[in-house]
């Protein structure tokens, strides 16, 4: 008999398949023909993993208890925050981790300690720039109100940023970043859910105390990373875990069908297997559960696109390095460069450097222009060997169309409706990643939804 049956390859779903199978459960996973783990599982290239862009850990600054994870509740914005410590626990458990360097900012040519998503204000007290105006607190659009106030369900981030970062400040500091990750799509954000785009949005008072040098009460954002450098390496470690329980079937064969009966909910597979439950586990997206249960297919509105360079750099020939660099600077069409070694403290030979941009342009041209600027920005010398370059070694390139979901308007709307449909047709059924909701798939959302499904079926 199966006691879970999870049908999907996100995180979330890899996470309840190790906890239940742990826990002596007979358990059926199957990932739809897609390798688990979704984007945390990076992409390994000649024996080398990358995590596919900037991916890192955060940490809860709580030492207080937390509450049973079935009290998640995904449609509140950040809810995850309330289990930190559940979430801590299961990473200390799952991997070894380093607190990551400070990341940096290039701004107006300058690299400086990262105002992001490191909260490092410091920028502000160098620059001439003027504060922004107070708003009253009493006013609807004053950030202090960024994730339960009514306003937010409909504010763009544009129009909420400038409000509260002040015109100047925010066209210097914060747009030149938003435009190059968004590209037109920067306008349209909403700005409850900013940090799909890795933007900021702080407190007028806040930013007004840092341009002064005055205490802020913020202190830095920080980050972790694995020991080996890439998290990508939490998705192998569960998957060996997977592969030693002989109670765990998995199935990496397409789903042909998903339809309700008798017995609950059944699957079956293109190699054959045919599985009942009565709480089916869902971890698909919404067009993909929508073209297995016959609903109309709907057309989200698309995301923001996205090339990824996978490079392989010698340590020694970088003469400005730099463990994470978001680039502000318009006259460069990279956004954002990451050493995965370096955020690590590990100094290998030749470390691995991810270079992210908005796809613009053609695939091999923009690739060629990325890693060279990858050069201008760590020192490397563009010396040539052979039909590439001494001291770099592309490894891998990717661009995606909609490589970024961005909450728009459009796209919430178009996600409840989906939720909506698949509630109707499937109301048994336990949903992760983002048949949960909108901006509920971050790898901290997403360990808490298999923590809390496994707690369920337990």
């Amino acid at each position: 008999m199966t006691d879970a049956l999870l049908v999907g390859n996100n995180l979330a779903v890899l996470v309840a398949a190790v906890e239940l199978g742990e826990a002596g459960r007979q358990v059926v996973l199957i990932t739809d023909g897609r390798p688990a783990g979704g984007h945390f599982r990076g992409r390994t290239v000649a024996g080398t993993t990358f995590d596919v862009g900037m991916v890192v850990l955060e940490r809860s600054r709580s030492s207080a208890p937390p509450p049973d994870p079935t009290g998640y509740r995904p449609e509140r914005r950040y809810d995850w925050t309330r289990f930190g410590t559940l979430i801590d626990d299961w990473l200390g458990e799952h991997a070894q981790l380093r607190r990551t360097p400070t990341p940096e900012a290039l701004v107006e040519g300058r690299r400086r300690p990262d105002h992001l998503l490191a909260d490092r204000l410091d920028v502000l007290a160098d620059l001439d720039v003027p504060p922004p105006a107070l708003l009253s607190r009493d006013d609807s659009a004053h950030a202090a109100g960024k994730t339960t106030a009514a306003a937010y369900d409909t504010l763009t981030y544009a129009e909420a940023a400038r409000l509260n970062h002040g015109p100047e400040l925010h066209g210097r500091l914060v747009e030149p970043f938003a435009a190059k990750v968004l590209g037109p799509l920067a306008e349209q954000l909403l700005a409850r859910y900013h940090r799909a785009a890795w933007l900021p949005l702080y407190w007028p008072e806040t930013l007004a105390a840092a341009r002064d040098g005055r205490p802020t009460g913020l202190p830095e954002h920080a980050f972790w990373t694995t020991e080996g450098g890439a998290v990508a390496d939490v998705v192998a470690g569960l998957e060996e875990r997977l592969a030693r329980l002989p109670n765990v079937q998995v199935s990496n064969a397409q789903v042909t069908s998903l339809a309700g009966g008798g017995a609950g909910w059944e699957v079956r597979t293109a190699d054959g297997l045919a599985v009942s439950h009565p709480r089916p586990v869902l971890g698909l997206g919404h067009d993909r559960m929508q073209q297995l249960l016959g609903l109309p297919v709907t057309a989200k509105p698309p995301g923001a696109p996205v090339v990824v360079v996978c490079c392989l750099v010698r340590s020694e020939a970088m003469t400005t390095p730099s463990p994470c660099l978001a680039v502000l600077d318009r006259a460069l069409v990279a956004y954002r460069v990451t050493d995965q070694d370096a955020m690590a403290g590990r100094d290998p030979e030749w470390h691995r450097v991810v270079v992210e941009a908005g796809a613009s342009g053609s695939g091999e041209d923009l690739a060629a222009g990325l890693v060279a600027e990858l050069c201008e920005l760590f020192g490397v010398d563009p010396v040539g060997a052979g039909e590439g370059l001494r001291d770099v070694q592309v490894l891998a390139s990717m661009t995606s169309a909609s490589g970024i979901a961005v909450p728009t308007a459009a796209a919430l709307a178009a996600d409840e409706a989906a939720q909506a449909a698949l509630a109707d047709s499937c109301p048994q059924a336990l949903r992760t990643g983002v048949l949960a909701g909108t901006g509920v798939a971050s790898l901290s959302d997403q360990v808490l939804q298999g923590l809390a499904v496994a707690a369920q079926l337990r």
